[in-house]
């Protein structure tokens, strides 16, 4: 049974959830997501613009994650939906991405002579170049949120932020509504 005073607790819960989503959103679309990597610290800015970087974290994401798949010796078609699902953003944004890279010269595509409706993207060695330049940068401010955080909280958040988005796509599915993007 609910009281007074349980259901203003709830509805400041609430307000607060959705502000706090609020505030990780635009966090994420500001440091990690849409703008520039480093905008929000100015010394790491410094550090990883003066190096000639110029680069949002899903592109960065996407060339690390290719330069994974190469290793492996992975390319192609079921790539660009499995990036598409990693960087929760559709296949045409992906494609794009891709488009920019290789307008850019960090990555190349071609078609394989194998199966033509199969593009193989590789990465060049400006790429290459592109990423390890850029995750020096990276990992230097990963490295200072977590030590300011702390290794415990981190990994508490981490496992909270997982947690939270598979309860969330349970709900959705349970509810039957589409995500808000």
């Amino acid at each position: 049974m609910k009281t007074e005073g349980t259901e203003e607790l709830n509805a400041e819960l609430k307000s607060e959830l959705i502000r706090a989503l609020f505030v990780l959103r635009n966090m994420h679309l500001h440091h990690f997501g849409q703008r520039r990597f480093g905008a929000g610290g100015a010394a790491i800015r410094r550090g990883v613009m003066s190096d000639g970087l110029d680069m949002n974290m899903p592109a960065f994401a996407l060339l690390k994650q290719l330069r994974l798949r190469e290793e492996k010796g992975e390319t192609g078609v079921a790539w660009l939906s499995e990036m598409s699902d990693y960087l929760h953003v559709s296949k045409a944004a992906v494609s794009q991405m891709l488009g920019t890279l290789e307008g850019r010269g960090l990555i190349t595509r071609e078609i394989d002579p194998s199966n033509r409706r199969t593009i193989i993207v590789k990465l060049t060695e400006k790429g290459g170049e592109m990423i390890d330049r850029f995750e020096r940068g990276f990992d230097s401010y990963v490295g200072v949120l977590i030590d300011r955080f702390g290794e415990n909280d981190t990994r508490e958040i981490i496992r909270l932020i997982y947690k939270f988005t598979y309860i969330i796509d349970e709900v959705q599915k349970d509810i039957n509504i589409e995500a808000i993007e």
